[in-house]
């Protein structure tokens, strides 16, 4: 069985974040608010929960960028039902075509409801950084629809793996319509896939889940991550002349939203470098660094620091040998 279905099923089954049996879940997208959180964006903020029958595999916070012309969508789900209705949603604020399609990261619910939008727009373009793209060609495409099969119990059945077409690097500037985008890639953060993008009229940024309100940093699939480059992509956009930040799961907002985060990520990696220079390994810090990290101890996941910080451990060992 492969990596991610094996760590999503184990999650599935401990972890806080799943909801599966919590009856006040929203039961699919189109009963979230389609948050305006800017003159020309929206975004329906997900909860913080795994895939499951109840939720239909929402989880993420796809978003609309609204051009004069036209509608960009930046992460649309992770089904093709969940692009469909993302679709429905968008008719409630604009009756434009879309013009395109950004996927900020190879992780399944941000891209798999490609399918949906291109059902219904066969020829819309689809961005990603070329590692999503080569990642998903190479087999990880099937091994996250497997994942959302599995624990959705085949919900998103009819799902197919739509690959986006058009690959970037970082540092492009893009102008669609009359809108201008800025793409970011700092190296290896939450993934080595991940782009940014700065809505540069709207001072606003998509971080992708290189941020997550409210949530333990790369707790889900923390071998992906890695969390000095996490650190320093937050750092890099923090200096930016950006107001809004939309991260991948959780609410938007103002600086608040990456200085928690960035707050976090610090105070971990420095413990557990302190704590590894006293000859610690990593299951003999782990309380001291629950400790360290008390401020955030209502954040989504935080009862998974033992699992996220043997990643972390690893990274220290590396940068220290």
């Amino acid at each position: 069985m492969k990596y991610y279905l094996v760590l999503f099923s184990m999650l599935f089954t401990f972890s806080s974040i799943s909801v599966a049996h919590n009856v006040n879940t929203p039961k699919t997208i189109e009963q979230y608010a389609l948050d305006k959180v800017s003159n020309h964006i929206y975004v329906v903020h997900g909860r913080h929960e795994l895939p499951s029958p109840e939720n239909r595999g929402f989880m993420n916070n796809p978003g609309a960028i609204l051009t004069k012309n036209g509608v960009i969508i930046v992460d649309p789900g992770s089904s093709a039902e969940i692009g469909k209705q993302l679709l429905d949603k968008i008719r409630e604020v604009s009756d434009k075509p879309i013009i395109a399609v950004f996927n900020t990261h190879v992780h399944g619910d941000h891209w798999l409801g490609n399918n949906g939008i291109r059902e219904l727009y066969p020829e819309v373009p689809i961005y990603a950084h070329k590692n999503t793209i080569t990642r998903i060609g190479a087999g990880e495409g099937e091994d996250w629809l497997e994942i959302y099969m599995k624990m959705t119990k085949g919900i998103v059945s009819g799902t197919q793996v739509t690959i986006p077409d058009i690959g970037l690097a970082g540092g492009e500037e893009l102008k669609i319509d009359n809108v201008t985008l800025k793409i970011h890639h700092t190296g290896h953060a939450h993934t080595n896939t991940d782009i940014m993008i700065e809505v540069v009229e709207e001072k606003s940024l998509f971080f992708g889940d290189i941020v997550s309100a409210k949530m333990v940093p790369n707790s889900v699939v923390p071998k992906d991550a890695n969390f000095k480059g996490t650190i320093a992509a937050i750092k890099t956009m923090l200096d930016r002349d950006i107001n809004l930040f939309i991260p991948g799961h959780g609410r938007s907002g103002g600086r608040e939203v990456p200085d928690a985060s960035l707050r976090f990520l610090d105070i971990m990696y420095s413990s557990t470098e302190k704590y590894y220079k006293q000859g610690l390994q990593d299951f003999e810090m782990k309380g001291r660094i629950v400790k360290d990290l008390a401020e955030f101890n209502d954040w989504d996941q935080f009862n998974e620091i033992g699992r996220v910080l043997s990643y972390v451990y690893k990274e220290v060992e590396n940068d220290n040998f």
